[in-house]
């Protein structure tokens, strides 16, 4: 639990290579210029996808994540060597730890950057670990331990498994996606900074029933004085997904308003899953960063399986009257 962090973290640097926008530069404008996604038959049925390069059955995960490192790697404004990374990946559990033990092999030896610092962390946890990754580097550039941390995702839905979900729910209205991305965050008067952060994990409950979804919102309504000004969920049209923050909303009484506005920027990049956390952090923060975000943001991620995480963010110029723990 982190809960008002007087430092102001600024975004430094940005790349992205996501489905639905390949460069940094297209990435950064999905909110103006967004592309129709790309049709895909799969099992008898018509899904819209946005993937970054052109499915193969026969490839695994861990190759497609390569080689969407590969493409981000290539983007200006992308890591270097020796600095500090913090590398968020899907979840993984229990026998899925053989499959990263052997991804963070594969990274090791094909790009030893992103691991060779003694200060860069692994953050296999969904979605959620943007916010977990975003408590740690705080606390870090706090401290003053470090001067900057990268937070860098990657994930894809490109998988047989996922397809065949979207293809046969009709509950899955999102566009499967993909993508890496990372970000350069630095200590600073201004950008944003992070009022409260939470996170917890356990088995996922039932969508109309998830005590521990519930308890996160609890918290902030509980450690947040002000009225919360936007909310950034993680909806990309998976009525499902959609459900599980949803059957939790009203424990947020008290902190939301009739004026509360919602933010869901992931209907222009499609499903990032865990690069959809860190791309929904990149567009509260610099929307804060830029003047346009005023007032106190709650950000919420959900993972797959296991891991929840919430933070609340604030201009770092603002003067706000949080309560401390």
């Amino acid at each position: 639990m982190t809960v008002a962090l007087p430092v102001g973290l600024q975004i430094a640097k940005v790349a992205m290579t996501l489905g639905a926008a390949p460069t940094t530069l297209q990435a950064m404008a999905l909110d103006v210029v967004a592309p129709a996604p790309a049709l895909m038959n799969w099992q008898d049925s018509t899904i819209e996808v946005a993937f970054v390069r052109p499915f193969a059955a026969q490839e695994s995960r861990n190759e497609r994540l390569l080689a969407l490192l590969q493409h981000l790697l290539e983007q200006p404004g992308s890591p270097q060597q020796n600095e500090t990374v913090y590398l968020l990946l899907p979840e993984y559990a229990g026998t899925d730890n053989n499959e990263l033990n052997t991804l963070l092999q594969m990274i090791m030896r094909r790009f030893p950057q992103l691991l060779q610092s003694a200060d860069c962390r692994v953050f296999p946890y969904g979605s959620a670990g943007a916010l977990m990754a975003l408590a740690a580097a705080a606390s870090q550039l706090q401290q003053g331990t470090q001067t900057a941390v990268w937070l860098l995702a990657v994930d894809s839905l490109a998988s047989a498994a996922i397809l065949s979900h979207y293809a046969a729910s009709d509950s899955c209205n999102g566009v499967p996606s993909e993508g890496a991305m990372a970000l350069c965050l630095t200590a600073g008067a201004d950008g944003s900074r992070l009022v409260f952060s939470a996170s917890d994990a356990s088995p996922a409950a039932t969508m109309a029933d998830d005590p521990a979804m519930a308890a996160l919102f609890m918290q902030v309504t509980t450690k947040v004085a002000q009225p919360l000004q936007q909310l950034y969920l993680p909806d990309s049209g998976d009525d499902d997904a959609s459900a599980r923050w949803l059957g939790q909303y009203h424990h947020l009484h008290g902190a939301v308003t009739e004026a509360t506005g919602f933010v869901f920027p992931s209907y222009s990049s499609g499903e990032l899953g865990t690069c959809g956390g860190l791309y929904r952090l990149w567009h509260l923060m610099q929307a804060q960063q830029k003047g346009r975000l005023g007032g106190l943001t709650l950000q919420c991620e959900l993972s797959t399986r296991l891991y929840r995480a919430v933070a609340v963010l604030s201009p770092a110029t603002a003067l706000s009257d949080n309560k401390e723990v």
